[in-house]
């Protein structure tokens, strides 16, 4: 089996054991499959750095759900990281991932709502006027409430 196949699988495990709330599997197998892209990406970054970029979310999702806010902040650090590398590649198809990444920062781990305007920086590069609209209006929904 290829290790791209098998990152999948190892991926799709994960997603199914942290939706039935079984986290310590769910951790388990996103990190075998994190460690799968990551030896992907050295030959091939742009093609992994989303899934890469998922998978963090991902255990950020669940450590924030197990109550560890500290990892919770680390994996998500890491995943803004990957999408903030993705947008320098190619803006218009990952603005919208990094944007929706920063916006989850400041909803469920309190960051500060400065990175609002990262967000609405990156979503003004993406193109499909539309979809872009729309996350601009949540943007400055959320950042008008969570002004002091």
């Amino acid at each position: 089996m290829y290790t791209h196949d098998r990152a999948i699988i190892l991926n799709d495990l994960a997603n199914g054991y942290a939706q039935k709330l079984r986290y310590t599997k769910a951790i388990k197998y996103y990190r075998e499959a994190l460690a799968l892209y990551l030896s992907l990406a050295k030959k091939r970054p742009t093609e992994y750095g989303l899934h890469i970029a998922h998978v963090f979310s991902n255990l950020s999702i669940i450590y924030l759900h197990l109550n560890k806010i500290k990892d919770s902040d680390n994996f998500h650090q890491y995943a803004l990281k990957m999408h903030r590398a993705l947008v320098k590649h190619n803006p218009h198809k990952y603005g919208i991932k990094l944007a929706h990444c920063l916006v989850d920062g400041v909803l469920y781990l309190n960051q500060h709502p400065f990175t609002l305007y990262e967000a609405e920086m990156a979503i003004n590069k993406v193109e499909g006027k539309n979809k872009r609209e729309l996350l601009v209006k949540a943007i400055r929904r959320l950042h008008t409430t969570s002004s002091p």
